[in-house]
């Protein structure tokens, strides 16, 4: 006998079904309003403040033509030297420099293909022991921070959920890194999604 809707169960099943299949299309729209307006804003205020009118939507475009063209720019002969010249200005400003190396490097790791400037997927013990991170191996310790800890060591980024580019840049002797047999795609898959995506070894 088929049960009817009316049932206490079938009433709940279906609530939590309608919850779990709207509450992604939700949070996704959500984002993406908040993100258009962040970059909308930038542009159309003082737009608006000019011309007397509201122009919804007009900083959006400006900024997407603006990173068009800097890419059409970026990759011309004559604009490569400039921006190299620009860099080399940015590097010989104090902290500025700084600020502007460390975020390019990270965002050249995840723009390298497959992930080139990562070694390897890890998993090491952090924030405490006993509790296990995946992170990945970017190149070796200096000896002067081998010789302080006594160990062989490496730096390991730790990435953050959900958005990798943040993170811990942390030394970790070699004997206490477990090396997984999961590519980088991969591992920054589960790390964006929280641990929702599967776990898939190479």
């Amino acid at each position: 006998m088929k049960k009817n809707i009316s049932d206490k169960t079938d009433i709940k099943r279906v609530f939590i079904t309608g919850i779990f299949t709207i509450l992604p299309i939700a949070v996704t729209i959500s984002l993406v309003f908040w993100l258009f307006n962040k970059v909308d804003y930038i542009f159309r205020v003082p737009l608006e403040k000019l011309l007397g009118i509201h122009l919804y939507g007009v900083g959006i475009v400006i900024t997407l033509i603006l990173i068009f063209a800097t890419g059409i720019f970026a990759t011309d002969v004559i604009g490569k030297k400039i921006f190299n010249g620009f860099e080399k200005v940015m590097h010989r400003i104090p902290l500025v420099g700084m600020i502007y190396s460390s975020v390019k490097q990270v965002v050249d790791a995840f723009a390298t293909k497959k992930g080139e400037s990562f070694k390897s997927t890890v998993l090491v013990q952090y924030p405490s022991k006993g509790i296990y991170t995946i992170g990945f191996i970017t190149t070796n310790a200096p000896s002067s921070i081998n010789e302080y800890t006594g160990e062989e060591s490496v730096f390991v980024f730790i990435p953050t959920t959900p958005n990798p580019t943040s993170g811990m840049l942390i030394a970790v002797a070699k004997k206490d890194i477990i090396y997984l047999d999961v590519s980088i795609d991969n591992a920054l898959k589960i790390i964006v999604s929280g641990g929702i995506v599967g776990y898939k070894e190479n």
